[in-house]
């Protein structure tokens, strides 16, 4: 992905790690402000826009924060939704921070869900050639998890915590590690976890251009396809064929996630996958991904470990690919969905 160079120097803080006393913000609790995202916001406002796409959560881990982002918020500052989430005490915000956009009271607001995972011990910038180790922080409470980490050369490597809940892996090129916690629940698989690990370089190259992160020039899914068959074909696996029928699946999963707010694979509020696939199909899978269009949320995709494998996998030959927009009040995402499928004759 492309990122307009900035002609000023950014300097980005990097904090004392935070200890969190909780992973979890009960109902009836206010979401807590941390310096962690205080800075991350700072930043943010420092650099006149919101990074894109894998580029905002390394910007966040730059300033210490490796949980999930909520999104980004630009509000006046006396705004009653800014006020709404301050105050809020369904326990939906975990943790939010807060900096001056402009001169005229307008804030950048940061917000994150209650983390139910965390890395403990960690850094974001490493030499190349390090070990990597961190403790993995709820790991135990989740249900069925798996740990997973995808290397700059685009290789998924499982991840075994031991006894501890440490994890380690050697990072031995230059680039961007992503390391996924994902767990299996009654809707379906759901990341819990997705953080950088930069090695050989610092999130400012990263920024600028210089060391750069999973990208695409997506335009729409025909430009996805083409992507996904290019890194297929240079790995030896076979292309992709793209179904018409499943074209239309996705469309109608794309859908029901954007009119549900969801990215969920099993609801009861929605069409799920195993009921509308065509007879024959004997291995699916679907991924989900969410952006400013088919560009950023593709790339959210090839950042992320198990999404990557599903894509590169030989089991699959057919896909479809579709989006719609979910609108909320303030703001819009794309909702990409890509099913994968393989017939019982193996065609």
């Amino acid at each position: 992905m492309k990122f307009m160079r900035i002609s000023f120097a950014l300097t980005i803080t990097f904090l004392i790690p935070v200890f969190f006393p909780s992973l979890r913000i009960e109902a009836g609790c206010e979401p807590v402000r941390i310096s962690s995202l205080d800075s991350l916001a700072s930043d943010i406002s420092l650099l006149g826009y919101v990074p894109s796409g894998g580029n905002l959560p390394v910007l966040a881990a730059a300033n210490n924060w490796f949980g999930l982002l909520s999104g980004v918020q630009l509000l006046p500052g006396d705004s009653r939704e800014l006020i709404a989430i301050q105050e809020d005490t369904s326990g939906k915000w975990g943790y939010y921070g807060i900096a001056d956009w402009s001169a005229f009271g307008d804030k950048v607001l940061v917000l994150a869900p209650p983390p139910r995972c965390l890395p403990l011990q960690i850094r974001s910038e490493v030499p190349a050639g390090s070990e990597i180790a961190f403790v993995l922080d709820g790991y135990e409470t989740l249900r069925n998890p798996q740990a997973a980490v995808r290397t700059p050369g685009m290789q998924v490597t499982d991840l075994i915590p031991d006894s501890t809940g440490r994890c380690a892996f050697s990072a031995e090129e230059h680039g961007i590690y992503w390391v996924e916690i994902m767990e299996h629940t009654a809707s379906g698989p759901s990341i819990s976890l997705l953080f950088p690990v930069i090695s050989g370089g610092t999130a400012v190259d990263v920024l600028m251009g210089d060391m750069p992160s999973a990208g695409s020039d997506a335009s729409c899914p025909e430009d996805v396809l083409d992507e996904m068959n290019t890194l297929r074909e240079n790995e030896g696996i076979p292309a992709l064929h793209r179904e018409i029928m499943l074209d239309s699946i996705a469309f109608i999963r794309a859908g029901a996630l954007a009119c549900s707010g969801t990215s969920v694979h099993f609801s009861p509020l929605n069409s799920d996958l195993p009921d509308i696939l065509p007879a024959g199909v004997e291995t699916y899978a679907e991924n989900i991904g969410r952006g400013a269009g088919y560009q950023e949320a593709w790339s959210m995709i090839l950042i992320s470990p198990f999404h990557l494998r599903t894509c590169m996998s030989p089991a699959y030959r057919n896909i479809g690919i579709a989006g719609a927009v979910d609108s909320g009040a303030y703001e819009w995402q794309l909702v990409m969905v890509q099913i994968f499928t393989s017939e019982k004759n193996g065609l």
